[in-house]
């Protein structure tokens, strides 16, 4: 009796409306489809909005043929019961009625499962939060598990997409399986990836242009998010990277952070240093340095290429390209198995891309040679790659962050590479790890830089017993990791100062997926890569007892 005087208070505000049962079982229905937009709309999601979108009600209106303000009677009656309902499984024939009248209205704005486009400003915007299936292509879904079980194998295995979709097409999907392998699937997952990390906000993308064009822009603005403190394990802190000594009158904390570098590289421009992207990874220059492509491939030489070359009209250049190019096993050269770029490269018509992938650089006798000695002549004829990959991390195998040293391993450059990590005298550690600290702390104390003033820069033990003599004073007084007790603990070093060997094992497996990405996607990649590597880290610190936290950022940074 209770149950049916509830159904009746529910039913007795439609009294006046002509609907029938079906009706209102539709209503109920969809308009449960209909709640996950509702609450894209809404701040406050706990409670249902006193009166749902328009374009809601006109769609609902002509699901079942109603008027607008029969509609939001209904809602009146029923928005509760919509609002606690759990998630529905609708019927194809509830998603084609649905989508026979489309969530579009008049304000040029149109509904997909991923995000929603306007027509006015071009739009691309996406919802917030990380949807438990997503649109991949036009016809095709993927459920979020799947994608995190792609990120798995991509940490794990060092797997590329297209070997995920062929692991996941033999021994998961349906046997018969019309489909397989959609190169454009992972493209359109990457912005659940933005949605993941930043749900505080919609990603906005052009809607007029390819896929790719519209993805670079926001990578590009994301990586940057990245560099420095971006990673969300940045203020990670565990027995094995974070220790106190001292008793209860005198305790101070140590922190340590490890250096070093991989090989691992992308595409850049020939230009030593220039850090603009290429328009295509099939060129050799940037943008900003095109001109050179007219220029003689030999170095030092200025001199206009002669037609049909890419040397000038000196004979003894034009020798050495076609000592390059024709016989390429008498000129020493490696090439990969396969030289020859993809028809599917954009930009393959280029003059650049005949050799994309020819990277060596060639020495030459010249024939006339000086009195004193050999004369040798240095080309480059194919395209320039960055010098390697700096890592900082903490000794437990937590990644803080990766960069790109484009020309060359500069000291000058770790030194602004450390400071843009440890910006702050909060965050810097009390020792900083790095096999050429010696050299390092010389140009700290070279050009007055006090920022690390209160870290120990040990070497590596391993860098300094095989790497670093033991007549280098100055090396002994400042980087002698004997010389720092607070680094040992019952005979043995309290800490991993090897961890970035190590870990360049597991980085350097990803050479072959890297080798000809964009830099845009080459950054997002690894710092997806290193994500995910991190937490696993971090779990297995928890279940090995090393008690990992995060230290407050307002602690590193100060609260403004």
């Amino acid at each position: 009796m209770p149950f049916m005087m509830g159904i009746s208070q529910l039913l007795a505000p439609l009294d006046e409306y002509d609907l029938t049962f079906p009706d209102l079982m539709a209503f109920i229905q969809l308009a449960c489809m209909a709640k996950p937009f509702i609450c894209q709309c809404m701040n406050d999601i706990r409670h249902p909005p006193i009166h749902p979108p328009e374009v809601i009600v006109s769609l609902l209106a002509g699901e079942i043929s109603q008027d607008p303000p029969t509609i939001l009677a209904c809602w009146v009656a029923f928005h509760q019961v919509i609002w606690t309902h759990s998630a529905v499984l609708p019927t194809d024939q509830e998603i084609e009625v649905f989508n026979c009248h489309g969530l579009v209205c008049e304000c040029h704005t149109r509904y997909y499962p991923n995000y929603w486009t306007n027509n006015t400003d071009s739009t691309h915007i996406y919802y917030t939060g990380v949807p438990s299936v997503i649109q991949a292509a036009r016809h095709f879904y993927i459920e979020a598990a799947l994608l995190e079980l792609f990120a798995a194998m991509k940490v794990f295995g060092w797997m590329s997409s297209m070997n995920c979709a062929c692991v996941y097409n033999y021994a998961l999907a349906r046997r018969h399986a019309y489909i397989s392998n959609n190169r454009h699937a992972f493209d359109a997952t990457l912005p659940q990836v933005f949605d993941e990390e930043f749900s505080w906000h919609c990603l906005v993308l052009p809607h007029d242009e390819q896929q790719w064009i519209q993805i670079d822009v926001v990578l590009s603005e994301r990586n940057k998010e990245m560099e420095g403190i971006g990673q969300e394990a940045y203020p990670h802190a565990c027995d094995l990277c974070f220790i106190v000594i001292g008793d209860n009158n005198s305790k101070s904390k140590i922190q340590v952070a490890v250096c070093d570098g991989n090989t691992i590289g992308h595409p850049c421009c020939a230009v030593h240093d220039c850090k603009v992207p290429l328009m295509t990874n099939c060129h050799r220059f940037c943008p900003d340095h095109q001109d050179l492509n007219q220029r003689c491939a030999v170095d030092g030489c200025d001199e206009v290429n002669a037609s049909g070359f890419r040397t000038c009209a000196n004979a003894d250049h034009q020798a050495l390209e076609d000592a390059y190019f024709k016989p390429l096993k008498r000129a020493g050269v490696t090439l990969p198995l396969d030289s020859v770029p993809s028809s599917l490269d954009s930009g393959s018509s280029s003059p650049n891309s005949a050799d994309e992938d020819l990277e060596v650089i060639v020495d030459s006798e010249c024939n006339g040679k000086p009195e004193n000695s050999n004369k040798h002549l240095r080309a480059r004829f194919g395209r320039h790659r960055t010098h390697n990959e700096q890592l900082i991390m903490r000794p437990c195998g937590v990644i803080l962050v990766q960069a790109t040293f484009f020309g060359s391993k500069a000291i000058s450059a770790v030194n602004e590479f450390a400071k843009a990590v440890f910006p702050t005298a909060a965050s810097t550690p009390e020792y900083f790890i790095f096999d050429n600290n010696c050299k390092l702390h010389a140009h700290q104390d070279a050009i007055g830089d006090d920022h690390f003033a209160a870290t120990g820069m040990p070497v590596d033990v391993f860098h300094f017993n095989s790497k670093h003599k033991e007549t280098d004073i100055y090396c002994q007084q400042h980087c002698n990791p004997a010389a720092f007790p607070e680094l040992i603990s019952g005979g043995k070093w309290r800490f991993n100062t090897s961890i970035c060997k190590q870990t360049n094992v597991w980085l350097g497996g990803y050479q072959a997926i890297l080798w000809d990405m964009s830099v845009h996607r080459y950054n997002f990649y690894l710092d997806e890569m290193i994500k995910h590597q991190n937490c696993y880290v971090i779990s297995e610190s928890e279940r090995q007892g090393h008690s990992p936290w995060m230290i407050f950022m307002d602690t590193l940074f100060g609260s403004d």
